[in-house]
């Protein structure tokens, strides 16, 4: 098994899963240090293929930009959803799913 190149753990923040500063798997990611009273999930992700991932066109994951805060939206059904996911996710991760659970179309 090998590590995947392209995929780090990461510091979170305050409802911000992904803080900024990043823990890479291999030799010659990022240089930043790590400071006294920061969190960080310390993810290691290993593979027998290639050694990388690529972005398909499924997504099983969804959250808000942390740094956005509007988003121009007409239809009514879109804007009922997005008020749902601020309310209950805020910038959290959440999937298609847990919302068709709740009766929320997509």
């Amino acid at each position: 098994m090998i590590p995947i190149r392209n995929l780090n753990g990461h510091n979170i923040g305050p409802y911000q899963i992904h803080a900024g500063k990043t823990v890479p798997l291999v030799k010659g990611g990022s240089q930043e240090k790590m400071e006294e009273g920061e969190h960080y999930a310390i993810e290691t992700f290993a593979t027998t293929g290639s050694g990388k991932v690529w972005q398909d066109l499924q997504c099983s994951h969804f959250m808000r930009d942390f740094n956005k805060t509007y988003a121009p939206l007409r239809h009514h059904g879109a804007k009922k959803l997005l008020r749902y996911i601020d309310k209950t996710y805020n910038t959290l991760c959440f999937c298609r799913r847990w919302l068709d659970q709740k009766g929320q179309k997509r």
